[in-house]
């Protein structure tokens, strides 16, 4: 695989991942919901308790926190998968980040992160990195083969 195969297929398992993530807190959110709703509905109910119902506001508040602490731990790993994938000057940068803060999910997590700091800190990456044409104009300049002469 070339550098900028390496690139994309970072930039792809970025996004892959982050949604993933988000549709697994979706649905922990989802499933929290529904079961400490029937769960507090169903209490039994003594005359100086507050309501059971009291407690399904926090219980949706802790549920948001954890819904926006994802997307904001995402929002990293977006960007960077947009600049892989479209080969802006400064995904490397995003991308570390994005590695960095990928290791910490076990275990998709860890080895979308470990690859990605393999390739960004290895001799690959920082050959197609630090190349003038940053993957493009090295590719462009490859002059097409010959077609085949049937004669």
């Amino acid at each position: 695989m070339t550098g900028r195969d390496h690139a994309r297929l970072l930039g792809l398992l970025f996004w892959l991942l982050t949604g993933l993530q988000v549709v697994i807190i979706g649905l922990i959110g989802i499933f929290y919901l529904f079961f400490f709703g029937i769960m507090f509905t169903q209490m039994p109910h003594r005359p100086n308790d507050p309501p059971p119902e009291m407690f399904l506001p926090i219980i949706i508040v802790v549920v948001a926190i954890l819904l926006v602490t994802t997307l904001a731990f995402a929002i990293p790993k977006i960007v960077a998968g947009y600049g892989l994938r479209t080969e802006k000057s400064w995904a490397r940068v995003w991308a570390i980040v994005a590695c960095c803060m990928a290791v910490m999910s076990v275990p998709l997590g860890t080895a979308v992160g470990v690859y990605g700091l393999i390739f960004l800190l290895g001799d690959q990456g920082k050959a197609y990195f630090d190349n003038p044409g940053y993957g493009r104009l090295a590719e462009a300049n490859v002059a097409a083969p010959e077609p085949n002469s049937w004669q």
